[in-house]
């Protein structure tokens, strides 16, 4: 048995190694297991942008995230003077955002949506634009849309942010465990540790961050799931003129609803775009340009999906129809009930503790969580908001059963 660490942290996504670096820079004694590599899930395969959310409780986090990113990037710059970055010091935040286009062809909703987004975040500059006004910012775009343009959006390669937070855990002393399949080890209602290699490593706390599969780590009965794994697929594009903001549908539901309010997913085919299936989203990178967005509810075969990428966002970038297609990738997002995170502790289990279900938004506002967890963990001043209590959804009902049996 390895000697006990004080926590233990499973999954090795943005949020478990952010959760990593900040507890092992507060001085704590980490290990972090992921059974696979580093940003192997969502967190190394999104489309590569730090987003402003549309909501209250997630730019809180979103905001934080953005400092802990420059935090870390003034940390990992370049410390022999070679003008290079050194090793995952190449990660790098923009000085400034990219821009975001919300595009469609109803004037009446770019409108508003500028409207909302004043109204709500003012520091963001939304601002409508249409014909060449908006050509002159994207000449790639189809000709007869409309959009409204926040100041917002930080193109990142996938994976280079994950990377850095697991160099900075690293630096700080915490150990990262790649290879094994680890579970939460309990007894008697307590989180004791890891159950990996058919063996336990003790831990004072756990902390799980397993993306869409952290309900099954937490409660293996199957008795509490309110996170679910919602697949996209992203296509890497080679476009001559290749847009210098990030572009969404105006209209774009980054939250897909089950099939009894109004979404059906499941009943979408690659061939056609379905009720929800997919949608549309392009963010520059330096290595092409990634193309999305799929809603899928079970794991596809990405190369089925190209040519409804490529259909759906050609309606807004014509060239994306013919762009050499330099790769793919897919991930679950892990999506939760109300689309928000889950973050704190576990109340029917001591010592264990969850930060998950970010959804598409894990890149944005994933660090702003892990800082939010920690400050609860370590006994720092600030509060986890209700909105985002692990309980919010209920204990699992085995639990509950077993507690009624025992009163």
């Amino acid at each position: 048995m390895n000697r006990a660490v004080d926590v233990a942290i499973i999954g090795g996504g943005i949020a478990g190694t952010s959760t990593a670096a900040l507890l092992a820079e507060a001085g704590l004694s980490v290990r972090l297991y992921e059974r696979s590599a580093i940003a192997a899930g969502a967190s190394g395969r999104n489309s590569g942008i730090v987003q402003h959310p549309f909501d209250p409780v997630l730019a809180d986090l979103y905001r934080r995230s953005v400092a802990e990113y420059r935090r870390v990037e003034r940390m990992l710059g370049d410390r022999d003077g070679d003008g290079e970055g050194d090793g995952a010091a190449a990660f790098r935040l923009p000085e400034r955002p990219a821009g975001l286009l919300f595009l469609g062809r109803d004037a009446s909703l770019a409108a508003s949506a500028a409207s909302t987004w004043a109204a709500a975040w003012p520091e963001t500059a939304p601002t409508r634009l249409d014909g060449a006004a908006l050509l002159k910012e994207e000449p790639a775009l189809a000709p007869d849309l409309v959009a409204c343009r926040l100041e917002i959006g930080y193109p990142v390669a996938p994976a280079s942010a994950t990377e850095a937070f697991a160099d900075v855990a690293r630096r700080a002393g915490a150990g990262i465990v790649i290879g094994d399949v680890a579970r939460l080890a309990t007894d008697d209602g307590r989180a004791i540790g890891v159950a990996v290699g058919g063996r336990v490593e003790p831990a004072g706390q756990v902390v799980v961050a397993a993306g869409p599969w952290t309900p099954g780590i937490v409660e293996p009965s199957g008795g509490w799931r309110p996170i679910r794994p919602v697949w996209g697929v992203v296509a890497s594009v080679a476009l001559d003129a290749a847009p210098r903001h990030g572009l969404e549908a105006l209209d774009i539901d980054v939250e897909p609803r089950d099939s009894s309010s109004g979404r059906d997913s499941a009943a979408a085919e690659p061939g056609d775009r379905g009720p929800g299936a997919v949608d549309f989203s392009l963010v520059p990178g330096t290595s092409g340009s990634a193309l999305g967005s799929t809603f899928l509810p079970d794991e596809p075969d990405p190369a089925r999906w190209v040519d409804a990428l490529r259909r759906v966002g050609a309606r807004y970038v014509p060239g994306v129809a013919t762009a050499p297609l330099l790769g793919l990738r897919h991930c679950a997002r892990p999506v939760s009930a109300d689309g928000r995170p889950l973050i704190g502790r576990v109340p029917w289990i001591d010592d264990a503790w969850v930060i998950a279900g970010h959804g598409p938004w894990g890149i944005s506002t994933g660090p702003g969580s892990a800082a939010a967890l920690a400050d609860e963990l370590l006994g720092r001043r600030g509060e986890i908001p209700d909105a985002l209590a692990v309980g919010r959804f209920g204990e699992p009902s085995a639990h509950r059963q077993e507690l009624g049996e025992n009163r």
